[in-house]
């Protein structure tokens, strides 16, 4: 099982995969990446983008 640090470094990954994503996300927080929780819009922006986990 993968620790929580790693989980997020691979979603981190996939979502910088997609530009269109990363552009849409910096629209709602410009600092996205910094953040260890995302609010519902993001994860909603994230499925629509990369499908469901």
């Amino acid at each position: 099982m993968k620790s929580e640090a790693e989980a997020r470094h691979m979603l981190s990954r996939w979502i910088y995969r997609c530009p269109e994503l990363v552009d849409e996300l910096k629209k709602i927080s410009p600092y996205f990446y910094k953040k260890k929780e995302l609010s519902k819009k993001e994860v909603k922006l994230i499925i629509q983008y990369l499908g469901d986990p």
